[in-house]
């Protein structure tokens, strides 16, 4: 077996993939293609790809799991993106995504209560999309509900508080400043009845 092609990634300059006789077989980073003496045109051996596939590509994967985890916390959905952008194949991924869980280094429940609980306190919006955005990071529904149960958010008091916090420098409330209040709420995904309630509980009785 020959190297016939290493190909660097046009999306990772770090990364290149290579062809064994004209087909791809992995992707490593450059450094580690550097280590391992891996040319063009150069003879391998079927025992030495077996290593590089069994313990080079996965060795490599997970260290830049790691790396890309050290930052700041992940969804097991969005390692998963990482790691296929730098070109790792998806066995190579999920077993990473598993080892890596296993230890609590990706912990999706954690995630999504660290964000609500965030969320909550610097920047509050409705539970309603709280619930869309931790989907749309990869979060299961069943993990999202479990969460909501247990951190128990109350729209109407947030809502309320919302309210107060950004309108109570004002002394009268006119439709066009009502009609902003709505859209502020709107905005932070609150229905029409929870923001009809919030208002009607925060503007002053006549």
């Amino acid at each position: 077996m020959r190297i016939t092609s290493i190909e660097k990634s046009n999306k990772n300059k770090s990364m290149a993939s290579i062809c064994i006789d004209n087909k791809q077989e992995f992707v490593l980073p450059l450094k580690r293609i550097d280590a391992l003496n891996l040319t063009l045109d150069k003879n391998i051996e079927p025992e030495t790809l077996d290593y590089i596939l069994k313990y080079e590509v996965y060795a490599a994967a997970k260290n830049s799991a790691v790396k890309f985890l050290s930052l700041k916390l992940r969804t097991s959905f969005e390692v998963k993106e990482k790691l296929s952008e730098l070109g790792y194949e998806e066995n190579t991924v999920s077993q990473v995504i598993n080892d890596l869980t296993e230890i609590d280094y990706i912990n999706d429940y954690k995630y999504a209560t660290k964000y609500i609980s965030e969320k909550t306190k610097l920047k509050p919006k409705s539970i309603k999309l709280m619930e869309m955005e931790l989907d749309n990071k990869g979060i299961p529904n069943e993990i999202i509900s479990s969460v909501i149960e247990e951190l128990n958010p109350d729209d109407d008091l947030v809502a309320l508080e919302l309210l107060k916090k950004r309108y109570s420098k004002y002394s009268e409330y006119d439709e066009n400043l009502i009609k902003k209040m709505k859209s502020y709420l709107a905005g932070r995904g609150f229905s029409y009845n929870q923001i009809s309630k919030a208002i009607s509980k925060y503007l002053p009785e006549d």
